[in-house]
């Protein structure tokens, strides 16, 4: 029985170094104790410096890697998957209830149910310094430029120039940040 215990120890310990080099979490960043991160087939988790992550967010690698910058807060039962690469850059601030997927279902070959065509993932850029609003979809391929806005409940199918804002299904440019002509959305 006690050989049973130090091999279940050497288990563990193996299992907490893999997760440990898998999932890497930086000072200062606090994670809720109902969030999910995972590695899924794979891939890494890195967060930066003083994040948030909270109640109920998933975010899940599926083989890709994910990576969130510094200063960063994922609020409450948004969805981040990894598969194509996420990277997102530093002051980013990703509202409730947004779902981000760097991966498409392949669907062409008709003789064949979906789920056995497989995927293609090209992976999803969110520069520094955006704002994403609650509800909203963004999908694979997109890049989300520096200094954006992204209007609640939009779904963001095509690349997001810098200092936009955008909003709508799909997103659509608004008017550029700093303009003092059309303040209003």
């Amino acid at each position: 029985m006690h050989q049973l215990k130090k091999v279940f120890f050497k288990l563990a310990v193996f299992y907490s170094e893999t997760i440990k080099s898998r999932i890497i979490i930086d000072q200062g960043t606090k994670i809720s104790s109902k969030a999910q991160l995972k590695t899924v087939n794979g891939g890494q988790i890195f967060i930066g410096k003083y994040c948030s992550v909270h109640d109920y967010v998933q975010i899940l690698t599926y083989g890709g890697t994910i990576t969130i910058g510094d200063h960063c807060s994922v609020n409450p039962f948004c969805v981040l998957y990894g598969h194509g690469n996420l990277k997102i850059g530093n002051a980013v601030r990703i509202a409730t209830s947004c779902v981000i997927i760097p991966s498409n279902h392949n669907f062409d070959d008709i003789s064949k149910p979906i789920y056995l065509q497989g995927n293609s993932s090209q992976g999803i850029h969110i520069e520094d310094d955006v704002w994403i609003g609650a509800g909203t979809k963004i999908l694979d391929g997109v890049t989300i430029g520096r200094g954006s806005v992204i209007g609640a409940g939009s779904v963001v199918t095509k690349d997001i120039a810098e200092l936009t804002v955008a909003a709508g299904n799909p997103a659509r440019f608004l008017r550029r940040r700093g303009d003092k002509k059309n303040k209003r959305i």
